[in-house]
């Protein structure tokens, strides 16, 4: 059966909403917490409406420089974030993993490309107008966008992004940037506003400034941040580059944090272990896990490739070169291209500086990149004698594995951090 399009979209909406009325109506939330929920509904509500509203929808992958289509007046679409939003609100991904995988896509390729592929084939997300897609992070990204370009019918452009940082590899970044603003251009009859761009940019910078500033005040003894608070962190980053309300969110977050601290006063009535996580969590498991988190008191403090940003500033004078630059700067690059010392060392420092207890490794089974690297994390953390649980998932497909095999593992692992 087709689904109606915007089926998916409608439903993250609704949930959400739903949702920000039950932490509204909670005693002592936090405003930080329903500027979130506000900013899911107006990016998701703005998908929704776009066909309607006569705008242009670019539905771009993983780490694309969504600053560029803010600064044009486009409608951005995070493909994989879309995809995980389905799964932790709506949770109804069954039929889009099905149909994935009757388009051929086998149960080795990630669950956010699969289930978002079987999500436009059944039309139960609107039609882009254009598929914008890079090679970061991974060989499932840089290949997503031609078979969504086919399953669309819509036009596509491709950001080749260089692996090594150097001054020549940023200027052939910003010239791939200009010939991608010429093709979005193009197609939507919109012209860049430069002048919006650079005040993206200067944005920005705060923006990745309050994050460094916020992960300062969770190495406190108890961390002020909700156990895995870092998801809010991770999708305003995806979904808002240098927007407003993602300042005005990271504003408020931080003034709480740092009453918080102030106060002596930690996200959980006690903390017990002080956590490394490293890659994204089931999203369907999401309450589960925080269930877990507040009955161990276990507490995420670092995440070294979602919040953990490299050094360095964004100038707005030089807006196209400094969202090149930023692309070097997002945590998860450490991760890009041949493994090198930025992974490690990240890892390492992270894990002194955060006084860490042990790390929790989510390999999700159709993560090449992420589940190659297992035994070497592993092993750089246990010479610092910090113990790692692996736990096999998925970040989609609930098949995967079960609350119950998890929470099994999670006893054991605690007991083990108790026993030290």
């Amino acid at each position: 059966m087709v689904l109606p399009a915007k089926d998916k979209v409608a439903d993250i909406v609704r949930a959400c909403r739903l949702i920000r009325r039950m932490t509204e109506a909670q005693p002592g939330h936090l405003k930080s917490r329903l500027l979130y929920y506000d900013m899911l509904i107006r990016y998701f509500t703005r998908i929704l409406r776009a066909r309607e509203n006569g705008d242009f929808i670019a539905a771009h992958s993983v780490f694309f420089p969504a600053e560029v289509l803010y600064a044009m007046g486009l409608v951005p679409m995070h493909t994989e974030s879309t995809t995980w939003m389905i799964s932790l609100f709506p949770g109804e991904c069954a039929d889009m993993i099905s149909e994935g995988a009757s388009l051929g896509l086998a149960a080795e390729i990630c669950t956010p490309h699969r289930g978002l592929a079987g999500a436009y084939s059944l039309r139960a997300l609107p039609r882009p107008d254009v598929m914008l897609w890079s090679n970061m992070v991974c060989d499932n990204t840089a290949k997503c966008g031609e078979l969504i370009m086919e399953v669309c019918g819509c036009p596509g452009f491709f950001l080749d992004r260089p692996f090594k940082n150097s001054e020549r590899e940023i200027a052939y970044l910003a010239g791939e940037l200009e010939d991608m603003v010429r093709f979005l251009e193009e197609r939507s009859g919109r012209r860049m506003d430069w002048e919006n761009l650079a005040a993206t940019v200067a944005r920005m910078d705060e923006q990745i400034e309050l994050v460094r500033r916020i992960n300062e005040l969770r190495k406190h003894v108890p961390t002020p941040f909700s156990p895995l608070g870092f998801l809010e962190l991770v999708s305003v980053d995806y979904l808002f580059p240098g927007q407003p309300e993602a300042i005005e969110y990271l504003k408020t977050l931080y003034g709480e944090l740092e009453e918080r601290v102030a106060q002596g006063r930690g996200a959980l009535p006690e903390e017990r272990f002080r956590l490394m996580t490293l890659f994204i969590p089931p999203m369907y498991l999401m309450n589960f896990l925080e269930d877990i988190s507040r009955q161990y008191g276990a507490v995420s403090v670092i995440e070294p490739f979602f919040t953990y940003w490299g050094e360095g500033r964004l100038d707005p004078s030089r807006p196209l070169e400094s969202v090149a630059r930023k692309s070097y700067l997002i945590p998860e690059m450490r991760m890009y291209g041949p493994l090198d010392s930025r992974a490690i060392d990240g890892i390492v420092k992270c894990a002194r500086d955060y006084r860490v207890d042990g790390a929790i490794y989510y390999a999700d089974v159709g993560c090449r990149h992420s589940c190659a690297v297992i035994k070497l994390f592993k092993d750089v953390l246990n010479e610092m004698d910090i113990p790692v649980l692996v736990l096999d998932c998925d970040v989609v497909d609930p098949t995967a594995t079960s609350k119950e095999e998890m929470k099994a593992k999670f006893e054991q692992f605690f007991e083990l951090l108790e026993d030290r």
